[in-house]
């Protein structure tokens, strides 16, 4: 009779764990998510990081030899480029795309921190009115007084 017990209480105990076992592997695999991009980047997207891949790239050689770099800043027009969604192409990237492609020939003719500035500033000027999402991004290209 004793020996029942034991089976029977044993056998109460490795099912409890079982299916303790069995229902927290299940909570595992509940909390796994899967991330995924749905669509690849669009030319306007792309375009815009590589332009902030640059502005890093001089502002960096800037800092690390205290004398401007002779680095160019040359990309196609804005406003040939496809964006993310149609609408991103409003009348003010339309207009801002040739007065931007201006101050990039203005840069490219004599680097200077006046002309990036000057880049970073028409930057903050479209997103300002099209798509602030970058703002802070573009912001920290904005030059410290003490530069």
């Amino acid at each position: 009779m004793m020996m029942k017990i034991v089976k029977i209480i044993l056998s109460i105990v490795t099912l409890t764990l079982l299916s303790f076992c069995s229902s927290e592997s299940e909570d595992s695999n509940k909390k796994v998510k899967v991330v995924s991009i749905a669509n690849s980047p669009s030319e306007m997207a792309i375009l815009m990081r590589e332009m902030d891949a640059r502005l890093f790239e001089i502002e960096g050689k800037y800092e690390k030899t205290g004398i401007w770099p002779e680095l160019s800043f040359e990309f196609p027009l804005i406003s040939d480029q496809n964006p993310t969604v149609e609408t991103m192409m409003s009348d003010v990237v339309t207009s801002l795309s040739p007065v931007f492609a201006d101050i990039l020939t203005d840069y490219n003719q004599a680097p200077s921190k006046e002309g990036l500035d000057k880049i970073v500033q028409a930057c903050l000027a479209c997103h300002y009115q099209s798509c602030p999402g970058p703002l802070v991004r573009i912001e920290k290209h904005i030059f410290d007084a003490g530069y």
